[in-house]
């Protein structure tokens, strides 16, 4: 199902033991079990649960124009932003989200003011966005070449995971496209704590 990269067995094998003890399932319940296998392994960090050097080209980033041909590889977004819209723009809006996030937390603990309603959480403006992904071991850059609405910066979690097939790399960068690429979702949870830090560090970055 996940040609590339390849499974750490070690993994392999402490995954299937927790599954058999915490489901009280046996490996003879083949789809069940492989079921459960699938979601740890799109919920893990992809560092701890596959092998170097068996993912992306390790040379990709040099690579001037080519596609990712062969097995598809699965990746996971590193980082998430917005290239299309301005640095100070988006700063701006992710203000505004902390703020309506802090004004709710007020309201949740004063009941008189429970039933106010500020409106939805401001959404961030869509330009094109541009994606670190990485196999657990080689990290590149990717962007949205073409508009992929599955995909939106302040939803999509860190840890989320891609199956690249046959994509197109320009000057070391995957052009992302939906023709070219399947959407296998969930996220790391020790990669999504630090989405916002990782975010704001670029948004800082890009206005020097």
């Amino acid at each position: 199902k996940y040609p590339r990269p390849a499974l750490d067995p070690v993994w392999l094998r402490d995954c299937c033991s927790w599954i058999a003890s915490s489901y009280s399932l046996s490996p003879t319940d083949f789809p069940q079990f492989c079921s459960h296998v699938t979601s740890q392994f799109l919920q893990s960090s992809l560092a701890d649960s596959t092998l170097p050097n068996t993912g992306l080209p390790q040379h990709i980033r040099t690579v001037k124009r080519a596609r990712l041909t062969g097995l598809p590889c699965l990746v996971e977004i590193r980082a998430i932003s917005d290239i299309g819209i301005g640095a100070f723009n988006l700063m701006n809006v992710r203000q505004n989200r902390m703020d309506r996030a802090d004004l709710a937390g007020l309201v949740r603990e004063d009941e008189e003011d429970a039933d106010e309603d500020e409106g939805p959480v401001p959404k961030y403006p869509r330009g094109m966005l541009r994606l670190e992904l990485s196999d657990g071991f080689t990290t590149v850059e990717a962007v949205e070449y073409r508009s992929i609405p599955q995909l939106e910066l302040g939803v999509t979690p860190l840890g989320y995971k891609i199956l690249l097939k046959d994509v197109q790399i320009r000057r070391g960068i995957i052009f992302l496209e939906p023709k070219t690429i399947e959407l296998k979702g969930h996220q790391t949870e020790d990669h999504e704590v630090m989405q916002d830090e990782i975010f704001l560090r670029s948004l800082r970055r890009r206005l020097g």
